[in-house]
């Protein structure tokens, strides 16, 4: 089963994911029959002891993937944006799939709407916004493992910072002095056309700042320097500040990933927003 798997999607594109119990699938093959995939993404996360699959699905193929149990979370839509744009959710266990904080989460939501959006004040003297190179790895993991209980990828790892800029993550970061107190990451994927905004973390004695909200712009002007890519980013749905930031920045709220991965200590939903 898995040789057969291996014809049809590449490794590349398929995580099995043991840190958040899930199995991400962040693209196919066209002219794939979502029946036969659908069997096989199934029992590949039965035999992994996998909780979750979370599948980026092209549009035409939706309708037949929910008709084997998958079921729609959010898209990535952006205008005549068509590739790999709708987020499938497949629970191996059912109790993943519950959520009880999904009337406040959209309470978080509709409250980040409504309110009027302020323009960003002056930075505080002292404070200097860079991008990073693999030298600030250290850093950067002590940064995120300070801010976090835990967090879905290995941030722990100074080594696997180093890897993702290496290979052309960009990283930018707040300081005062020498000290990093505020860190904002872009993912760009040229591949499907995306970009992730994530790894966004202010220690706490410095929030109040705006820090993220600026470190994401550095870091979009950074990414569509060279090319034009569809900016997304997960945020925790539970989580005011950080959707805020989002959507002052002109994302757009397009779905909800419930109990997604596991982030501060337990498996949170996180919100869509995209630009």
């Amino acid at each position: 089963m898995l040789s057969r798997m291996s014809s049809v999607i590449s490794s590349s594109h398929i995580i099995v994911d043991v840190r958040n119990k899930r199995l991400v699938v962040n693209g196919y093959i066209r002219g794939i029959k979502p029946a036969i995939f659908s069997r096989e993404l199934i029992e590949l996360a039965v035999n992994k002891k996998l909780e979750k699959i979370w599948l980026w699905a092209l549009p035409a193929d939706v309708p037949e993937f929910l008709g084997f149990g998958f079921r729609t979370e959010g898209s990535l839509f952006r205008d005549n944006f068509e590739e790999f744009a709708i987020s499938l959710a497949y629970y191996v266990n059912p109790v993943r799939a519950f959520s009880d904080k999904l009337q406040s989460e959209n309470d978080i939501v509709d409250s980040v709407r409504t309110e009027p959006i302020r323009r960003l004040s002056s930075l505080s003297e002292g404070i200097r916004l860079k991008l990073l190179n693999q030298s600030f790895a250290e850093q950067i993991s002590e940064l995120l493992t300070r801010v976090f209980e835990s967090y879905p990828s290995p941030v722990e790892d100074s080594q696997y910072i180093r890897s993702l800029i290496k290979d052309g993550n960009i990283f930018a970061g707040a300081f005062i002095e020498k000290k990093l107190i505020g860190v904002a990451a872009a993912y760009p994927d040229k591949e499907l056309n995306r970009c992730e905004m994530t790894d966004c973390a202010t220690l706490e004695e410095y929030r109040g700042n705006s820090l993220t909200e600026r470190l994401l712009g550095i870091l979009e002007n950074e990414v569509l320097k060279h090319q034009t890519l569809n900016l997304f980013t997960l945020a925790r749905a539970q989580s005011y500040g950080m959707n805020r930031v989002f959507h002052k920045l002109g994302y757009r709220f397009q779905g909800r990933l419930i109990n997604n991965c596991d982030i501060a200590g337990s498996f949170e939903d996180m919100n869509l927003w995209v630009k």
